[in-house]
């Protein structure tokens, strides 16, 4: 059946774990929420684990995390998580941005192509979008009329 490795919750933690699994944005946190939740019931980290479809590991840490840190131990920590591909503080990545906008205005595809021969990395045609959406919210001007900039 899977180790048991239970904990105790009083009910003011109970109460504030639902509360967390019903209205908290993050679903990585839903998820670690309800499993201490049903290990608190008495469920074993391998069951849990295979009704969440997460691994084992991820569990015990979620458990682990808790019991060292409470509530901010199930919330992900600055630095984690995979690195942005560009950054809008790198001024390389945005002098590049804008020379490639500059040239193939409205379109993606060549954009992409001209940012990964600039910065020598590969990145998908979506990362440039997103890319692209951030500066224009930003109101960064490349040129252009701000109307007819459409991402393709």
């Amino acid at each position: 059946m899977g180790r048991k490795r239970c904990i105790e919750l009083t009910d003011a933690e109970q109460l504030t774990l639902r509360e967390g699994i019903k209205y908290h944005p993050k679903h990585e946190f839903r998820r670690s929420c309800q499993a201490l939740l049903w290990s608190h019931r008495g469920w074993s980290v391998k069951t849990i684990a295979a009704e969440l479809e997460v691994c084992q590991i991820s569990v015990s840490r979620w458990l682990t995390n808790w019991q060292q840190q409470g509530l901010v131990g199930l919330m992900r920590q600055k630095g984690q998580g995979r690195r942005a591909i560009l950054s809008l503080t790198n001024t390389a990545h945005q002098q590049a941005l804008t020379q490639a906008v500059a040239a193939n205005y409205q379109d993606a595809g060549r954009i992409k192509t001209e940012l990964e021969k600039a910065l020598g990395q590969s990145m998908s045609r979506d990362t440039v979008k997103r890319f692209l959406k951030k500066t224009i919210t930003l109101g960064t001007d490349f040129g252009g009329p701000p109307s007819l900039f459409r991402i393709p």
